[in-house]
């Protein structure tokens, strides 16, 4: 039988627009804390820029244009530390990164519990999300709604999800989602019809990440 998941303080960071690479410099700075013992665990909400970052597995094949036209469009291209393959960023996006010491060395229950956060937040606004086994991520209706993709180092995670809410999707476009070329992506507001506050849906997010893995937000 597991042990019951002691309650503990985490820090809630909004940091609002912020581009990738800053928001890559200081999620590794509280990394480097969490390994030093120092520091707060830490649930960081974030938009970024239009950006797409490569994790380990990627290669030149999950892009459906050349990095010139990248370059060319204003799109940032990232290879990155996390797992997984292409994943586009784009404003209107909730982006969770949790920076946190595991409660239990346990990838998949650390995975498992971030996605089901995201498929209970999806079920406040009346959308079924479901898993794909062996695919990192949350599909709605088929489309994928929701990337998944993290690193972990000596038990502290990085990196985390990004839940399409507002935005356009046209990044996605220039991808190959999954690794899949027949992969649909879809977003909050194109199944519900309508744009929702993304401020008040990142708080709901955060209270479903609170209960799942016994944390109360701690008071700056």
């Amino acid at each position: 039988m597991a042990k019951e998941i002691p309650l503990t303080d985490i820090v809630i960071a909004d940091w609002g627009l912020l581009d990738y690479e800053e928001s890559f410099h200081r999620q590794q700075q509280l990394v480097e804390k969490r390994l030093q013992g120092e520091g707060d665990d830490t649930l960081v909400l974030v938009e970024h820029p239009p950006v797409v970052t490569l994790g380990r597995r990627a290669s030149g094949d999950d892009l459906r244009v050349s990095v010139d036209e990248f370059s060319e469009s204003g799109i940032a291209l990232r290879n990155i530390n996390r797992g997984g393959l292409a994943t586009a960023h784009e404003p209107g996006q909730l982006v969770a990164y949790p920076i946190v010491a595991l409660k239990r060395k346990d990838l998949r229950w650390f995975a498992d519990g971030l996605l089901n956060a995201v498929i209970a937040l999806l079920a406040d606004y009346g959308l079924e999300g479901n898993l794909k086994e062996g695919e990192p991520g949350v599909w709605v209706n088929g489309r994928k709604i929701c990337s998944f993709g993290i690193a972990v180092k000596k038990w502290v995670s990085c990196h985390g999800i990004a839940l399409n809410v507002n935005n356009d999707l046209q990044t996605f476009h220039m991808i190959v989602p999954c690794g899949r070329p027949d992969e649909q992506v879809t977003s909050v507001s194109s199944e519900l019809g309508e744009q929702v506050d993304l401020k008040e849906l990142g708080e709901c997010f955060c209270q479903h990440f609170l209960r799942i893995f016994a944390y109360r937000q701690k008071a700056c």
